[in-house]
């Protein structure tokens, strides 16, 4: 039988059982008080080390913590910012925003999230309410985050989608407006075949074909620009190309300023891109003809020039370049603002329309050239630009362009062309060059006569664009039909797309709408000679 302990041992045991306690109570009191210290070290490193803002607020707006991103972006440090008002700081049109949500988050006890654009910079925020035991909001934990840059690469899609729509909308129209054309340069030609003695009548034919070729050549302008950023490579001369260049640019200059060339004879030729050379001109005449307050004059002047390897730059090398300076008396620009000229995102309020400066410096760098600025205030500015020369001088303008009469040929031609007027046009002129037209609407329509045809078709003339399908569709079905026919691309949209697309398939050409009765019937002839 056990016995039971006396009153003595067990006051002995309750004492020592007391000094126990009292020692697990001190352990875990320290441990408490270690864990506390490294986790807030560990917070500190934490909240310190993001780039974010982050800040620990009361309900009123003082500040009880803050990281370093946040205390710099105020042009404080952390310390000074400790015991602040937080809206004492700030600018004051984000006072109010930033106070009623601090408020919302207070009374409604839950987190809320906003932006806001400021001085610059955009950032997302969003407000968490930190509560006591009892349930109070008393503290807000705070986030900035700062979505600039997000912004801004938004922002330049959203342009790089409406220059692609653009650029759509562009090969459409000149696609459209070149049928259009084939017609008048078509009729003209077969006119200018029998012309009537009546001299006014002939001088009248030239006018039309002079006005033809000039939308024309703004077609290719079009199409060009539907192209993007390729580059298209061609043999300038490059006192034409600033006359034709300047003559297109001069109707939107103020009615005081004066324009003035002085473009010498023995200018060399050039390799550019005339679409992007064109845009590079003229955006730099207008950014001129803008800083033009008053009276005033732009003068385009060229030299051929020789560099060594010491006044090379990028991509440039030692040789002959051609000097092209744009100058202007206006208004001029500041050290600070000539020294951001080329920046992408830089803007004055008279530098920036249309062709930005930092576009036209990757032009230049992409033509192996260069552009460089020059200004002072009231002065004016002077534009640079180098372009590599090819040691031939600009060949004589002739003063009347031989005619060659086109040669008779002969053979079948399969029209696929949806275009009433350029269906009757094309026939017509492949009938007075000696050819047998055979008719096609459709895709459809051409493999069916492919197919059925009693007879040898030498050559098809494709159009790339039809009601039912595709020029590349119908290319391999036609082909399939007659595996020895001669297939030109026929298109009023330019080569690049799906023209070159049925090139590389195995066709034999390419003819651009609107063609010239020459060129088509040396086309014809050439094909069939192959």
């Amino acid at each position: 039988m056990n016995r039971k302990p006396t009153y003595e041992e067990l006051e002995k045991e309750i004492a020592h059982l007391e000094e126990a306690l009292a020692q697990c109570r001190q352990v875990e009191k320290g441990s408490k008080r270690d864990l506390n210290g490294n986790a807030d070290g560990v917070l500190r490193v934490m909240f310190d080390a993001t780039h974010d803002n982050a800040l620990l607020l009361a309900p009123d707006g003082t500040v009880l913590a803050i990281n370093a991103a946040a205390a710099h972006g105020l042009r404080k440090t952390p310390e000074e910012m400790i015991d602040k008002n937080i809206y004492d700081l700030l600018p004051q049109k984000v006072v109010e925003t930033r106070r009623e949500e601090a408020l919302k988050v207070v009374s409604e006890k839950r987190p809320v999230s906003f932006s806001e654009e400021t001085e610059g910079m955009a950032l997302d925020w969003k407000i968490f309410p930190v509560f006591s035991e009892n349930g109070r909001v008393t503290k807000l934990a705070v986030f900035g985050h700062d979505i600039t840059g997000t912004k801004r690469l938004e922002a330049q899609l959203q342009e790089a989608r409406k220059m692609d729509s653009l650029g759509t909308l562009a090969g459409g129209v000149a696609h459209q407006f070149n049928n259009a054309l084939t017609a008048i340069t078509g009729n003209i030609g077969l006119m200018e075949m029998d012309p009537p003695e009546d001299r006014d009548f002939s001088r009248n034919l030239e006018d039309m074909k002079a006005s033809a070729h000039r939308m024309v050549h703004l077609t290719k302008q079009l199409l060009a620009y539907a192209r993007g950023g390729r580059y298209h490579l061609q043999t300038t001369p490059i006192g034409s190309f600033l006359e034709n260049t300047l003559s297109l640019v001069a109707h939107t200059l103020k009615p005081s300023v004066r324009l003035e060339t002085d473009l010498p004879l023995d200018l060399m030729q050039v390799k550019a891109d005339r679409t992007q050379m064109q845009m590079v001109v003229s955006a730099i005449v207008a950014n001129a003809n803008e800083a033009m307050e008053k009276d005033g004059r732009i003068r385009i002047s060229a030299r051929n020039v020789e560099l060594n390897e010491a006044s090379c730059q990028g991509p440039m090398k030692p040789g002959p370049y051609v000097k092209i300076t744009v100058g202007d008396d206006g208004k001029g620009m500041d050290e600070e603002t000539l020294a951001r000229i080329f920046e992408p995102f830089f803007t004055t309020h008279f530098i920036g329309r249309g062709l930005g400066m930092a576009a036209v410096y990757g032009i230049m760098s992409n033509h192996a050239g260069a552009i460089t600025v020059e200004s002072q205030p009231g002065v004016g500015t002077r534009v640079h630009m180098l372009l590599p020369g090819m040691g031939e001088t600009q060949p004589p303008a002739r003063d009347v362009p031989r005619k060659t009469a086109p040669g008779r040929g002969k053979g079948t031609v399969l029209v696929i062309e949806d275009e009433q007027d350029v269906m009757e046009i094309t026939c017509a002129t492949l009938k007075r060059l000696g050819y047998a037209p055979i008719e096609a609407t459709t895709g459809k329509e051409a493999v069916q006569k492919a197919l059925s045809f009693d007879g040898t078709i030498d050559v098809a003339l494709l159009d790339i664009k039809l009601p039912d399908m595709g020029g590349a569709q119908v290319y391999p079905l036609v082909m399939e039909a007659r595996p020895e026919l001669k297939v030109l691309v026929f298109s009023g949209f330019a080569l690049d797309g799906p023209a070159q697309e049925i090139l590389d398939a195995g066709a034999n050409g390419f003819v651009q709408k609107p063609f010239s009765i020459e060129g088509l019937s040396e086309k014809l002839e050439e094909v069939l000679k192959k």
